[in-house]
């Protein structure tokens, strides 16, 4: 089969019939047909069967798919790849960023570097950390934002900033917490809402209760220290947060406390390998780095 069987075959898969699959690739309905039955022929059985004015896949459709789909995906990103080698010196700056810090580090910090950028432009998408790694690995963006480390052997590390992990709970009714530190199994004693364990920091937190010979009951899950931090200002609970997002909270009755033993969190930039950054990307995270050392 050669790519354009491939691609037809593809997109038939995914879209159920012949018209909308000549839609999605912007050819017309007779060249998508004439592709498929060139490639049954050169196949020497159907892809499929006509039921009730619809396509249905045969089992050796079924089977092949299987295969393609992973092939297709990675011919999609060897397309992005080519797109974004491709830019202009004049498209904006593309940052990356795990969503919690997107709340309150980064306004803080673009603040500083529109001082020094005034007119450059500044795209922004919030991904989880292994997303943001392997969009880095993709060229899809200037410098990417996460927490913890993400190796990857097209990226580079580079430190930003130093947190740890905080309790944030509301202190408006009498005999509420306000301690500043408190102790983790303590904490897990009651239920709280904590970052999914996919997360690098839930990660963190799931060995560190391990350690401890304790485990969370009940509580919420989820999978964003913002989501969590936003639960808790409405009242279902204590949360989990590192210490950039708690510094996002808008409710003065919220208090935070220290977790001990203190667990690090460490925020870093990702670039890419054996390029060196260019003067906006440099100013970004010179600014980030101001933001985030700052006590606030």
């Amino acid at each position: 089969m050669k790519l354009k069987h491939l691609e037809v075959f593809h997109a038939v898969m995914l879209t159920g019939s012949v018209s909308a699959a000549a839609r999605l690739l912007h050819v017309t309905q007779p060249a998508a047909t004439q592709t498929l039955q060139h490639a049954e022929l050169q196949l020497g059985y159907a892809l499929f069967t006509r039921q009730r004015n619809r396509l249905v896949p045969t089992p050796e459709a079924q089977a092949l798919y299987a295969e393609v789909q992973p092939l297709m995906a990675q011919l999609e990103r060897v397309r992005r790849v080519a797109l974004a080698l491709g830019r202009d010196q004049g498209t904006p700056l593309r940052v990356l960023i795990v969503p919690s810090l997107a709340v309150r580090a980064l306004p803080d910090a673009l603040a500083v570097f529109k001082r020094r950028h005034p007119d450059m432009p500044v795209t922004i998408r919030t991904l989880h950390s292994r997303e943001i790694a392997q969009a880095m690995a993709l060229h899809e963006g200037d410098v990417g934002i996460v927490y913890g480390s993400a190796p990857h052997p097209a990226l580079h590390e580079e430190a930003i900033a130093s947190g740890r992990l905080v309790c944030v709970s509301r202190v408006d009714h009498a005999g509420a917490d306000t301690r500043a530190t408190v102790a983790l199994d303590e904490v897990l004693r009651s239920p709280i809402i904590r970052i999914d364990e996919r997360d690098p920091i839930g990660t963190m937190l799931a060995e560190q209760w391990s350690r401890l010979g304790v485990a969370p009951t009940g509580g919420i899950t989820v999978q964003t220290h913002h989501i969590a931090l936003v639960l808790a200002e409405q009242g279902f609970g204590p949360a989990i947060v590192d210490s950039f997002t708690a510094q996002a909270r808008r409710d003065e009755a919220l208090h935070v406390r220290t977790l001990l033993p203190e667990i690090a969190v460490e925020v870093r930039a990702l670039l890419p390998q054996g390029v060196r950054s260019p003067r906006p990307v440099a100013d970004f995270l010179k600014a980030l780095r101001a933001v985030t050392a700052e006590p606030r």
